[in-house]
């Protein structure tokens, strides 16, 4: 096998405090995951909040599917999205309905406090979904071309350094490090996806896995282009 697998008790402790809660609804798709994404554009170029926070229901469905292992992100997905829900109900909602006019609205009207960490706008909170996409895609980009008994540890690692680590304290860096030591192989995290090891239905799930991430990177290049725009990629 390539690599093995860490079973510190330590690191499994420290996962283990994370719950993910259970969001209800069908099980987790790799197809809805890659229409979701994929409609978010189709709906608007200006990228649809809407389409984009139920293509985020989705892919956390797929980080509950691996257990507290994605705790560390999935936590803070579903509170980001709880969030992005309220500004889609409330009442300026008609500047929530794309990333674009949201983003625009927010800072014309100052409501984005660039200094403050803590501070609950749509962009900012939109945001830090925007930033663990490119993690989730990064890694999920990279299962290709590994054998199927190949241990994912080190190829999230790799990917977290390149995108998301960036933004993290310490010892979120540490405990997200550590979490990854408990991912499965490549064939382990398929067959998260098709449990019944139904060959036919593996094979699919690895060409929509190349389908998803191309729609979620997709979206990720467009949203990063409006945030780019008004100067607030680096915004703690």
């Amino acid at each position: 096998m390539s690599g093995t697998p860490e079973s510190d008790k330590d690191m499994e402790e420290m996962t283990k405090k994370v719950e993910l809660v259970d969001i209800g609804g069908d099980e987790f798709s790799l197809e809805v995951l890659t229409r979701q994404f994929k409609l978010c554009q189709e709906v608007s170029e200006e990228v649809s909040v809407a389409e984009y926070i139920a293509g985020y229901k989705e892919l956390y469905k797929f980080l509950c599917l691996m257990g507290t292992v994605f705790g560390w992100v999935g936590s803070d997905v579903f509170n980001k999205v709880t969030l992005l829900e309220k500004y889609l109900a409330g009442d300026q909602k008609e500047h929530y309905k794309t990333v674009k006019t949201m983003i625009e609205y927010e800072v014309k009207n100052n409501l984005i406090k660039t200094k403050k960490k803590d501070d609950p706008s749509g962009s900012r909170t939109l945001l830090r979904l925007h930033r663990a996409l490119e993690y989730i895609t990064e890694f999920l980009g990279n299962l290709e071309p590994l054998e199927d008994d190949t241990y994912l540890g080190q190829t999230s690692r790799d990917a977290y350094e390149k995108t998301l680590m960036k933004y993290h304290p310490w010892i979120v860096q540490k405990a997200a490090k550590m979490a990854m030591g408990l991912l499965p192989t490549r064939k382990g995290l398929i067959q998260k996806v098709v449990p019944d090891n139904n060959e036919e239905k593996l094979a699919k799930a690895k060409e929509d896995f190349i389908k998803a991430v191309e729609e979620m990177r997709s979206t990720y290049d467009k949203t990063q282009l409006f945030y780019k725009e008004h100067n607030l990629l680096d915004i703690p």
